[in-house]
């Protein structure tokens, strides 16, 4: 499921009950942003995403669009990354991805890879282990390494993987790696060439 995580408390089980992983979008990190871009609210987002933690087992991940001169400050990133390892924990997948001008914000440039490149270090830095970009090409930034040895674990290059290195759900030095894995799938279509991760 693709969600923006503005859902009641009351609404949550029934919405999620046949979900078994879930991208949310974090549109921005201020109320300011969700209040004249989206005309909702920030705080029911987050408390989606604490109940997603604490409540569910579902499989989810984060993904902060960055728009420039919105919520694209390095400052927003850090808090952000805060909150998220204060009430999420360092395990749950984070991706800052690329804005294109579009619709009703055709006033606003695309987002530059390097605004990309300092919130993933940021989010590095600040301790979450799995931090990707996205909607550019970097293969670093989308590259899946230990959070042990720092090992390359699965090396993509847009929806291409050009390296597999797990076992099962552990690298090879025996750290167990968060995700939802299948290493007979996974190699096989390595093998064919061409692998579509759908949560991983």
């Amino acid at each position: 499921m693709v969600t923006a995580g503005y859902i009641t408390p009351e609404a949550r089980p029934e919405v999620f009950r046949y979900i078994d992983a879930a991208n949310v979008d974090l549109k921005a990190f201020t109320e300011r942003f969700y209040h004249k871009v989206t005309f909702s609210h920030l705080d029911p987002v987050l408390d989606t995403l604490r109940w997603l933690k604490h409540e569910t087992d579902i499989w989810f991940e984060i993904t902060n669009l960055m728009i420039p001169g919105e919520n694209d400050e390095a400052d927003e990133t850090r808090r952000l990354c805060d909150w998220v390892l204060k009430n999420l924990g360092d395990n749950v997948p984070l991706h800052f991805t690329a804005f294109h001008p579009d619709f009703k914000l055709m006033d606003k440039p695309k987002t530059p890879a390097a605004t990309l490149k300092r919130a993933r270090q940021i989010a590095l830095s600040a301790g979450i282990k799995y931090c990707y970009v996205g909607n550019v090409f970097d293969e670093e930034g989308q590259t899946t390494c230990c959070p042990s040895c720092h090992n390359v674990l699965i090396r993509r290059s847009w929806h291409d993987i050009l390296e597999y290195n797990l076992d099962g759900n552990r690298c090879p030095c025996g750290e167990t790696i968060q995700g939802i894995f299948s290493a007979s799938d996974s190699r096989r279509k390595l093998r064919q060439g061409r692998f579509y991760p759908s949560l991983v």
